[in-house]
């Protein structure tokens, strides 16, 4: 089976965030299984292009190739792929397309539509009533003009309960098959060890006094509730005082604001902002911690939730993401959004044993793994290729 993946960007434009990599790693692991994996996508990188070959098929491992559309402007347009794209859907037996809110996704949904394919569509969290409240008059009228004329001819691909009803809100009758996203759990089952100080100096550069460490990781964008977090944890520290919080992301237009919050709650010395972190980088942040927070106001996933899971780090969730299971696993809370909540939940896990809960994280998440999730995927695209 040959499938066309279209993704308006992929690997390793990794700035973008978790769907790259969900993307990357469900195409290595779909092509394991055999499936004839073709990813067609440009070569943005937010405000760059990636130093890559554009406009051919690069081989990235058997069954697996991707091809890069030269961008005209950086995120915004590819005249390549506009011109090019119907040669590479024409070759498949199945369409894969991520997004909602890019050029490439219409352009291969017509294409698409004009050959006859299956098509599986991942809005990937975009159509949450948060996320259409930004730039709200663009997005209804792109639903309504660009995504709604193909709606009878896709399957949509959703990754929680949450963003199925989502799916449904906007388009009655629409169907949806869910399927989560995954992690590679191997990548967390020797992490380097450090101790408290150790570990914060790493990261931060400065020999502290540490009781605590308590982590994030995502884009500083305000979707995230970064501001949430640091809320909560300006309470903590009132009786925690020697806790730390580091938050670890590429800057999406959130830093300055977090910056002025942090100066005016005086946690100068103990809030990080410490950018972006990759690789054995991220499994050594990860797994040293004390306890994750992910503070979103919405998710479809998480998957750096997960990835903090499988490292053995506990961890909150807002009860706006689909990570309610954490409670009955033992491994963490589910709560409301807002300071006290979390503030709360903070106090409960760190009075825990955190190798019980350490325990119970890598035993929960191991769900996850993406060979058992790339399995789903593989019975998916059987189904609905009728082969």
């Amino acid at each position: 089976m040959r499938l066309s993946v279209v993704i308006p960007s992929f690997y390793p434009a990794v700035k973008y965030g978790g769907p790259i990599y969900a993307t990357l790693n469900l195409s290595e692991a779909l092509a394991v299984l055999g499936i004839d994996v073709y990813v067609s996508t440009t070569n943005a990188h937010v405000d760059q292009k990636l130093d890559v070959i554009p406009n051919k098929f690069i081989a990235m491992q058997k069954h697996f190739s991707v091809k890069y559309y030269n961008e005209t402007r950086i995120n915004r347009f590819s005249l390549s792929l506009l011109l090019n794209l119907w040669k590479d859907i024409l070759a498949a037996d199945l369409v894969h397309i991520q997004s909602i809110f890019s050029v490439s996704t219409p352009i291969a949904l017509l294409y698409s539509r004009l050959f006859g394919k299956k098509i599986l569509l991942s809005p990937r969290g975009s159509l949450c009533e948060w996320c259409l409240k930004e730039r709200e008059s663009f997005k209804r009228g792109w639903i309504k003009w660009f995504i709604r004329p193909f709606v009878g001819s896709v399957v949509w691909h959703v990754t929680s309960e949450k963003e199925a009803d989502e799916v449904k809100i906007l388009f009655t009758g629409a169907q949806t098959v869910l399927i989560t996203d995954g992690i590679n759990l191997n990548e967390f089952s020797n992490p380097k060890r450090f101790t408290k100080n150790e570990y914060v100096k790493k990261f931060t550069s400065l020999d502290l006094q540490v009781s605590h460490t308590i982590i994030s990781l995502g884009r500083l964008h305000k979707v995230k509730g970064f501001d949430i977090l640091i809320e909560a944890f300006s309470l903590l520290v009132q009786e925690d005082s020697d806790a730390v919080l580091m938050i670890a992301g590429n800057d999406e237009g959130e830093r300055d604001n977090l910056v002025r919050q942090i100066a005016a709650k005086g946690l100068e010395k103990r809030v990080f902002l410490i950018g972006p972190i990759y690789g054995e980088d991220k499994v050594t942040f990860l797994a040293n911690a004390d306890l994750f927070v992910m503070p979103s106001h919405t998710e479809n996933f998480g998957i750096a939730f997960a990835e903090s899971l499988a490292a053995g780090t506990p961890g909150i969730a807002s009860n706006q993401t689909p990570w309610e299971g954490i409670e009955e696993a033992g491994c963490g809370k589910w709560v409301a959004n807002e300071q006290d909540s979390i503030v709360n939940a903070m106090r409960y896990i760190l009075q825990q044993d955190k190798a019980t809960m350490s325990a119970n994280a890598i035993s929960f998440v191991s769900q996850y793994d993406w060979s058992k999730i790339a399995y789903e995927f593989y019975k998916l695209f059987r189904k609905m290729s009728d082969k």
